[in-house]
């Protein structure tokens, strides 16, 4: 098994729980704030982690690297806001993952041979195809998701408890 493969697949289980919880938080507090706190969450996390695990070896800190990073974090800002806002619009959590994390991973397995000199080879092909297949074949779902439950009577008006 190769080295990167179980914090691969660990990722992924972390993803579906993060769109499982996510779809559970949508309309229950507002897209940008439940972003927001996703957000603040995610950063105080790393951070411990940062702090209690050891450092990579050979990873240098650089400009680019920071650059890049920061980046990276404002694209993950707004894909949260517009998870927030498709999953309160009634999409549904499978639908809607793998349509934004699907078109993701096949768009940057498109993009990467071109960016990065990484081999395009014909398994990367038939997968950005099938990619590409999974997110037409999802997105002409005729079935609606169910709207989140309502808030009951225990919470206030903006999905949290009564205080």
């Amino acid at each position: 098994m190769q080295a990167w493969l179980v914090a691969a697949l660990a990722g992924a289980v972390f993803v579906g729980a993060h769109y499982t919880l996510l779809r559970a938080a949508s309309g229950k507090i507002g897209d940008s704030l439940g972003a927001f706190v996703l957000e603040a969450t995610a950063a105080l996390g790393i951070l411990v982690a940062h702090a209690l695990l050891p450092k990579a070896e050979g990873a240098p800190t650089t400009k680019p690297g920071i650059a890049f990073s920061v980046a990276s974090g404002l694209c993950i800002s707004a894909v949260s806001i517009l998870l927030f806002y498709a999953l309160r619009k009634g999409g549904p959590v499978a639908t809607t993952g793998t349509i934004v994390l699907g078109g993701g991973v096949t768009l940057s397995a498109a993009l990467a041979p071109l960016l990065f000199g990484e081999s395009f080879t014909l398994r990367r092909a038939v997968g950005v195809g099938l990619g590409v297949l999974a997110i037409v074949v999802l997105s002409f779902d005729t079935k609606p998701a169910q709207s989140p439950p309502a808030a009951t009577s225990a919470e206030g008006a903006h999905g949290g408890p009564k205080g």
